[in-house]
């Protein structure tokens, strides 16, 4: 007989037991924000270190390394712009245009340029992407 009530205890206990261990725990909307806002403060800051490859550039340096600093700019500069779509207070204007703005000036490089001169002539659009990422920065409080 007492084979059969503790038989009968867990089966009764399955399906609690399964339920427990099925169930997940969900963080709270506020802890949810705070994630995406690191998340965001972290592509911010790969972000300027994107930027520092590229102003890095020196006349030693090749076209390669010159395709490679401006395929890492915009790989940061996207995953800024995917991250900050989940961040509302994330002001993210201001650096759209300036990307853009930089992007149209790398696209207008000559391909007889040196590397010297598309550095140079790119200067002011990478000053001006690096600004409005500061302000983001400092908007969202980022570390």
């Amino acid at each position: 007989m007492s084979q059969h009530l503790r038989l009968g205890f867990l089966l009764a206990a399955l399906p609690l037991l399964l339920l427990a261990s099925c169930t997940t725990q969900t963080q709270s909307p506020q802890a949810n924000l705070q994630d995406k806002k690191t998340e965001l403060c972290t592509n911010l800051a790969r972000l300027n270190t994107s930027i520092a490859t590229l102003r890095s550039l020196s006349p030693s340096s090749t076209v390669e390394d010159f395709k490679k600093a401006q395929d890492g700019v915009r790989t940061a500069y996207n995953n800024v712009k995917t991250s900050s779509q989940a961040v509302q207070e994330a002001k993210v204007t201001e650096l759209d245009q300036a990307y853009a703005n930089l992007d149209k000036a790398l696209q207008a490089v000559p391909s007889t340029a040196t590397l010297q001169q598309a550095a140079q002539s790119i200067q002011p659009q990478v000053q001006a992407v690096q600004t409005a990422r500061d302000q983001m920065n400092a908007g969202l409080q980022c570390p």
